[in-house]
């Protein structure tokens, strides 16, 4: 019996546990569509508002991208996830909605 036939009983069953195992991760990954975090559109803009209002005298300081980051990271804190896609997922969607506003300083 050669060294490569010697074990080959073994490497059928292990391929299938490791298919079993990638379908299995798959299908879990496919169902975890929840988020971790849920937007309150109003009080956004609110605080984006306020923001601006803060910056009047130097609007060229309000920065979106800035304040989305700080928005969820301040979020996941106050609420203890420690998810970092969480964070990313929400950073961008907040940043997308902030882009949409036209709210200017006063």
């Amino acid at each position: 019996m050669s060294a490569r036939e010697e074990f080959s009983f073994l490497k059928d069953p292990w391929k299938q546990i490791q298919k079993i195992n990638n379908r299995v991760g798959q299908l879990i990954d496919d169902l975890n569509t929840n988020k971790l975090y849920a937007i309150n559109y109003s009080n956004l803009k609110r605080r984006f508002t306020e923001e601006i209002e803060n910056y009047k005298n130097n609007p060229e300081l309000i920065d979106i991208e800035e304040f989305s980051m700080n928005y969820s990271f301040g979020y996941h804190c106050y609420n203890n996830i420690d998810d970092v896609y969480s964070k990313e997922a929400m950073y961008i969607e907040v940043k997308s909605y902030l882009r949409t506003l036209e709210v200017r300083a006063a």
